[in-house]
């Protein structure tokens, strides 16, 4: 009886289908040990060789493990789950046959939701699941739970191991982000952005403040090609660094269709954690994000956070959004891909900077808000310059074009505006212009002051000299000045003043080289210039500042354009103005003030002195040393001692 009920059995044992006995001697007696590796063999070769057969064993490991987890029988589960994930790895060519039955399993698994040993032998098995690269992918299949699990695991707060949660739910997202961000037939990993970006954020911002400030000074390098992080070094204590690298990784992987799924939510987050301010932790995110996004993308950044600069209405928040703006401007300048597309950003600034000072016009001068809005000026300011003076020198007077015709539009019907808004827009365009003044100053530096002046900004200057605001026209002057002025001469010409000798100047002694460039644009539109300097001259509001900067301007024409026919236009130019003030009748002199007539003689004298002097034209020398050919001398000379010292 005995014997037959052994060869019964014997008989049972071989009906069992190959591949459950396989997968049954996987297990071993003992399960705190590994899988057999030799059945482990047996059960790979068996799958080679049988590919037919990898669905039915994975679905019965699934089985197994599943009923091991429903009975609490850990080392039992990690054991399966190790040899599903050995397995998995040499049959990676057939992996669409059994992955569903693998992804069920770990799905399972991570529902234990308070057994860290289980979740961390399933993120591992994950990971390596999300290294194998997948040619034919099922289209059916939706990682939407991984997604959830580990965006709970994140934010995990168990008072024991919530940082090794913490940090297992990162590894997590970053496998998924590996396994699909960089597939164009995996689109719906962009739809769970809305989770997995605040996840890393909220990691991000678990570190020290100066270590923060020192992780964003030092950037990762990361391959386009392959667009992966190492993060060997990083410890399982170190959230924050591997939040930063994950991030990284995310954006260095997204397309331009995909940018805006991902950057959303970090907006989002910073503004509903109320995180702009203080804005170390933003620059911190957008200094990790411009690094890391391929270059002709980087544009994008900043259309997006102009656009979420547009729609804020608080004060307080704007200024730290335009300090990003700042930080992202700088770093998209030195991208030749991105350069001409930022230009419309820069325009977009310009708009909300003059809404600002109209806005603040409305505000007492003790208001709280009113700060808000000169820091909100300030940053945007300061973002402007920093951005232009990092672009190539053409592109820089594009910017300073554009900057130059927003400010004469705004002279439109000047007289019917209110003093409020007039005021306004006086502090505007000053702004602007001591902007441009600190631009050019890079600019001739860029140059070596070896370049004409620009012809683009030549037209809206000379509108603008021609504003009846006196402090514009003052700081266009000196804008003049700056072109000009290609030897650094301008403050030996800062004071009116009658030298008897050249000598008195300090003049170097090799001083007038021909400057070819500046004397085909000055024949070609010195008449122009002159026009409009004629008609700033005769203006009654100018200021002693102005008459100061228009000599040193016009000392510096006869100083660095050595040419008869420039000289002839020069004195011509001072003739006719002189003849002007001397030859209007007495009604009509009383439109223009008495001052500013002797103000006007006075430069003129001046002007001829230095140019007889440097020229050696004795006519004009003795023009201008016998006074008497002036009705009004005395006054002349007590202006010049007085009014111009």
């Amino acid at each position: 009886m005995s014997v037959y009920c052994n060869n019964c059995f014997c008989c049972g044992r071989h009906l069992v289908p190959r591949y459950k006995r396989l997968v049954n001697n996987i297990f071993s007696q003992n399960p705190q040990h590994s899988p057999d590796r030799n059945n482990l063999e047996r059960l790979r070769f068996y799958a080679v060789h049988k590919p037919e057969k990898l669905d039915k064993s994975f679905r019965y490991m699934s089985e197994k493990i599943t009923r091991y987890l429903r009975h609490r029988n850990r080392p039992y589960v990690i054991l399966g789950i190790t040899a599903m994930t050995d397995t998995m790895k040499s049959c990676y060519q057939q992996l669409n046959t059994f992955i569903d039955w693998y992804l069920v399993t770990l799905h399972s698994v991570l529902e234990e939701r308070n057994d860290l040993e289980l979740t961390e032998h399933v993120i591992v098995s994950f990971e390596a699941f999300c290294e194998i690269r997948i040619e034919a992918p099922n289209y059916q299949r939706d990682y939407e739970f991984f997604v959830d699990r580990f965006t709970q695991l994140c934010h995990d707060n168990s008072p024991q191991d919530k940082i090794k949660f913490r940090y297992l739910g990162l590894r997590g997202h970053q496998a998924l982000i590996r396994k699909t961000a960089s597939d164009d037939l995996h689109n719906n990993i962009w739809e769970h952005m809305n989770q997995i970006v605040p996840s890393i954020l909220f990691n991000m911002g678990q570190r020290d403040l100066h270590q923060s400030q020192d992780s964003a000074n030092h950037t990762t390098t990361v391959s386009v090609d392959h667009a992966i992080i190492a993060t060997d070094k990083i410890t399982k204590d170190d959230l924050s660094s591997l939040a930063d690298t994950i991030l990284r990784d995310l954006f260095s992987r997204t397309h331009m269709n995909n940018i805006s799924a991902c950057f959303h939510p970090i907006l989002t987050y910073l503004d509903d954690h109320n995180q702009w301010t203080p804005v170390d932790f933003p620059l911190y995110i957008f200094s990790a994000i411009m690094v890391s996004i391929k270059n002709h993308n980087s544009y994008i950044i900043v259309d997006l956070l102009l656009n979420h600069l547009e729609k804020k209405e608080a004060e307080h928040v704007r200024t730290p959004i335009m300090n990003v703006i700042h930080q992202c401007l700088v770093f998209a300048a030195t991208n030749n891909e991105a350069r001409s597309t930022i230009f419309t950003g820069v325009s977009r600034l310009l708009r909300c900077l003059e809404k600002s000072f109209y806005a603040a016009s409305k505000l007492s001068e003790a208001s709280v808000d009113l700060q808000h809005e000169e820091k909100f000026q300030n940053a945007i300011i300061d973002g402007i310059r920093d951005f232009t003076e990092k672009l190539p020198d053409f592109q820089m007077v594009e910017i300073m074009h554009n900057i130059l015709i927003s400010l004469v539009s705004l002279n439109y019907k000047y007289k019917e505006q209110t003093k409020r808004v007039r005021d306004a827009n006086i502090r505007f365009q000053l702004l602007l212009l001591q902007t441009i003044q600190k631009i050019v100053v890079t600019y001739r530096s860029i140059q070596h002051d070896e370049t004409t002046f620009p012809h683009q900004l030549f037209d809206p200057l000379l509108k603008l000299m021609h504003t009846p605001m006196a402090e514009v026209r003052w700081i266009v002057l000196q804008i003049f000045v700056l072109f000009i002025d290609k030897r650094h001469y301008a403050h030996k010409f800062r004071k009116i003043r009658i030298s008897k000798d050249i000598a008195q100047l300090n003049l170097p002694p090799m001083t007038k080289p021909t400057q070819l460039i500046d004397i085909s644009f000055m024949k070609k539109y010195g008449s122009q210039f002159l026009s409009q300097l004629y008609d700033c001259l005769l203006m009654d509001n100018n200021t002693k500042e102005i008459f100061y900067t228009i000599y040193c301007l016009m000392s510096l024409i006869i100083f660095e354009d050595d040419d008869k026919d420039i000289l002839v236009d020069m004195i011509h130019f001072c003739i006719e103005i002189q003849k002007q003030i001397l030859l209007t009748s007495e009604e009509e002199s009383k439109q223009l003030l008495t001052t500013t007539c002797y103000c006007i003689h006075a430069l003129i004298a001046a002007f001829l002195n230095t140019l007889s002097k440097l020229y050696k034209v004795t006519t004009f020398s003795h023009y201008v040393d016998d006074f008497n050919l002036f009705e009004l001398t005395f006054t002349i000379v007590q202006l010049i001692r007085l009014y111009f010292r």
